[in-house]
C-alpha cells in the first residue's frame, strides 16, 4: 500500500508527515513511561520538583510536535490527496481515447472523485497518526515497564506475537470484503447511471411504476456485499480487542499477586495499571482503523487502475503527419470490441474530399462503428483508418480531434446557457461567430422564442429543449467549430417529420466544401449522398455488400434496393379505419 500511495502523492511529503507522527508517538509513549517514577516520587514524598519539571516539558514538547504533525496531515488530506489527486484524474482522463468511456468506467471515475479521493483523505490526518499511537505508544510502555518490572513486561510482550497474527488475518478479510464491497458499488453506480441515461425508455414503457427488476436485483447485491463485508471485518476485530483485554486482565492479575508477595510495591503497581490503562483505547481502536487502512489499500488500488488506463499511442511531438486534403479512406479494416466478438472485417471504403458518403445497414453492421474509426475513438486491429492519405495513429488525438466535427443522434448540453453550449465547440469564437452560426443552424428562430434568449439556461442535458432544438445546437457547434470533416450519426431518426425537413437542409448546408461520412436509417437522407456504402454484418464481422450513388443501387438487384424498396413501402402506411368500429371521440 506504501508504494501505491507515494505514487500517487508527494512521496517526500508522506515521508515528513510519517515521521512526525513517529516522533509524537515515542514522545506520548516516553512521557507516560516518566510517569512511573513520578508517581513514586509523588507518593513517596520525595524528590518530586525534577520528575514533575520533566513531565511538563515532555508534555508541551509532544503537544507541538503532535500539533504540528496534525496541522501537516490536513494541508496534505486537503491539498495533496483532494485537490491534487482529482486534477491528475480530471487531466488523465482527458488524455484516453473516447471509446475508452463505458457505463462501468465512467462510474468508476465518479467514484474515484467522490468515494476514493474522501476515503485517502483519511489516511493522512486520521488513519497513520491513529495506527502510530496504537503501536509506538505501547511498544515504548513495554520497553519502560521492562526496567521497572519485566515479569509484566513479559506478559504484554507476549501478546504480541498473537496480535500480529490476528491483524494479518484481519488484512486479508478486510481486504477480502473491501473488494466486495468495491466491485458490489461500482456495479451499484454504473446500474444507476444506465437507470437514469433510460428515463425516457423506461417511463414510456410503464417500467418505473414497479421498479426495474436490474436496479433492484443489483442494489440486493449490494447491500448484501456490505452486510457479509460488516461481518467478515468484525469478526477478526473482536477476537484482536478480546486478546487486548484479556492480556490486560493477566497484567492485572499478575500486578496483583506481586504486590500481595511483596515483591512489588503499591506505588509502582498503580502507576504501572493507570498507564497500562491508558494504553488500552488506542489498542483497542487499531482495529478500527485497521479497516481503514484497508479501505485505503482497496481506494488506492482503484485510483492506480483508474491512471494506469493507458491512452492511444500518439507520435512524439513534431513528428505528426501532415494529411494532404481530409478525404476519409478504411484500408482492409478489422475490428472488434471484446475478443472473439468481430464487428468489422476486412472493410475498404473511402469519403472523398467535398463530397457526401453515407453508410447504410441493418442494425449492428458496424455503421457508427466506421464513424468512431475515423474520429479514432479506438485503433483497429487491422488495417488502417486514414485521412487526407495519412494514418489517424501517425496524427496525434489533437489533430484528428481539430479535423473532425461530429453530431450524433443523442445530444447532449450542458446546464448552462446556449451561448456557452456552443462556446465549447471553440472558446475564442466571437458573439458574431456564434450568431452567423445559430442563423446558419436555422437556431435563431429557437432562440428568439427562448425567454432569455441567448442566455436562457437549456437545464441538465439541454432537457428544456426539444429534441429537434438540441440537434440544432449541436449542428451550430459544428458550425462554430468548422472543421473540415464532419461525422454524423442518426441525426434525424428520432425526429418528427417537421424537425428531419428542417434539420435535412441544414445539414446540406453544412455538408458544402467538407468530407461528410453519414450513418442513415432515412432513405431522405440516403438520397442527398453522393455515394452509398451498404454494411452487412455477418459471422466473422460485417463488410462492404454494395457501393456506388444511391440511383445506380437503387437500380440494381441487391441489399439497398431491398433498403429503398422497404422504406418507400413503409412510407405509404396509414391508419385506416376497421369497419364495425366506434371512430375516436364517439361511443356506442
Amino acid at each position: 500500500m506504501w508504494k501505491m500511495l507515494l505514487r500517487l502523492v508527494d512521496a517526500r511529503q508522506m515521508r515528513v508527515l510519517t515521521a512526525w507522527f513517529v516522533t509524537s508517538a515515542v514522545l506520548q509513549g516516553v512521557t507516560l513511561a516518566l510517569m512511573i517514577p513520578f508517581l513514586r516520587a509523588l507518593y513517596s514524598g520525595s524528590g518530586v520538583g525534577p520528575w514533575l519539571a520533566v513531565v511538563v516539558v515532555l508534555g508541551v514538547v509532544t503537544l507541538v510536535v503532535d500539533t504540528t504533525a496534525m496541522y501537516r496531515s490536513y494541508r496534505v488530506s486537503v491539498y495533496e490527496v483532494c485537490d491534487t489527486m482529482i486534477d491528475r484524474v480530471a487531466e488523465h482522463v482527458l488524455t484516453l481515447p473516447l471509446g475508452w468511456f463505458t457505463p462501468a468506467r465512467e462510474a468508476a471515475v465518479v467514484n474515484a472523485t467522490s468515494k476514493e479521493v474522501n476515503t485517502l483523505s483519511h489516511l493522512a490526518s486520521i488513519v497513520i497518526p491513529n495506527l502510530c499511537n496504537a503501536f509506538i505508544v505501547p511498544l515504548v510502555m513495554l520497553v519502560a515497564t521492562a526496567f521497572v518490572e519485566w515479569p509484566l513486561a513479559l506478559i504484554m510482550a507476549l501478546t504480541i506475537i498473537p496480535l500480529l497474527l490476528i491483524w494479518r488475518l484481519m488484512g486479508t478479510a478486510t481486504t477480502r470484503a473491501n473488494e466486495l464491497e468495491d466491485t458490489a458499488s461500482a456495479a451499484a453506480a454504473g446500474r444507476l447511471v444506465e437507470f437514469a441515461r433510460l428515463q425516457p425508455v423506461l417511463r414510456a414503457t410503464g417500467v418505473t411504476r414497479t421498479g426495474w427488476e436490474p436496479v433492484r436485483t443489483t442494489l440486493e447485491e449490494d447491500s448484501r456485499a456490505t452486510l457479509t463485508g460488516l461481518r467478515v471485518k468484525g469478526r477478526p476485530g473482536q477476537l484482536f480487542n478480546l486478546v487486548v483485554n484479556v492480556s490486560f486482565a493477566l497484567v492485572l492479575a499478575l500486578g496483583m499477586s506481586r504486590v500481595s508477595g511483596h515483591r512489588l510495591d503499591v506505588v509502582a503497581y498503580l502507576a504501572i495499571m493507570a498507564v497500562t490503562a491508558r494504553m488500552l483505547l488506542p489498542l483497542t481502536k487499531a482495529a478500527l482503523f485497521a479497516s481503514e487502512a484497508d479501505n485505503a489499500k482497496v481506494a488506492l488500488s482503484s485510483m492506480s487502475s483508474l491512471l494506469d488506463a493507458q491512452p492511444l499511442p500518439d507520435p512524439a511531438p513534431g513528428t505528426e503527419a501532415r494529411p494532404e486534403g481530409t478525404g476519409i479512406t478504411l484500408s482492409g479494416v478489422s475490428f472488434s470490441y471484446d475478443p472473439g466478438r468481430p464487428v468489422l472485417a476486412d472493410v475498404s471504403l473511402s469519403a472523398p474530399q467535398g463530397r457526401v458518403t453515407a453508410l447504410v445497414g441493418p442494425s449492428g453492421a458496424g455503421k457508427s462503428t466506421v464513424l468512431r474509426l475515423a474520429a479514432r475513438f479506438w485503433d483497429v486491429d487491422g488495417g488502417a483508418v486514414t485521412i487526407g492519405g495519412a494514418d489517424v495513429r501517425t496524427l496525434g488525438a489533437t489533430q484528428v480531434m481539430a479535423l473532425t466535427s461530429m453530431v450524433f443522434q443523442d445530444v447532449y448540453l450542458f446546464d448552462t446557457t446556449i451561448r456557452e453550449n456552443l462556446r465549447i465547440a471553440r472558446p475564442e469564437a466571437t458573439d458574431a461567430e456564434l450568431a452567423e452560426a445559430a442563423r446558419r443552424a436555422r437556431l435563431d428562430r429557437v432562440i428568439s422564442a427562448l425567454p432569455h434568449g441567448w442566455d436562457t439556461n437549456v437545464g441538465p442535458g439541454g432537457l428544456s429543449l426539444s429534441g429537434g432544438e438540441r440537434q440544432r445546437v449541436s449542428i451550430a457547434r459544428a458550425f462554430v467549430k468548422d472543421a473540415p470533416v464532419l461525422l454524423l450519426d442518426e441525426i434525424t431518426s428520432a425526429l418528427d417529420g417537421e424537425n428531419e425537413s428542417a434539420i435535412t437542409e441544414v445539414v446540406r448546408e453544412l455538408s458544402r466544401g467538407r468530407t461528410v461520412l453519414v450513418v442513415a436509417h432515412r432513405l431522405s437522407t440516403v438520397r442527398q449522398a453522393d455515394e452509398v456504402v451498404f454494411l452487412e454484418p455477418g459471422p466473422d464481422g460485417a463488410r462492404v455488400a454494395q457501393r456506388g450513388t444511391p440511383q445506380e443501387l437503387a437500380e440494381t438487384p441487391g441489399p439497398f434496393r431491398d433498403f429503398v424498396e422497404a422504406s418507400q413501402d413503409s412510407s405509404r402506411w396509414q391508419l385506416v379505419h376497421a369497419p364495425g368500429q366506434p371512430r375516436p371521440g364517439t361511443s356506442r
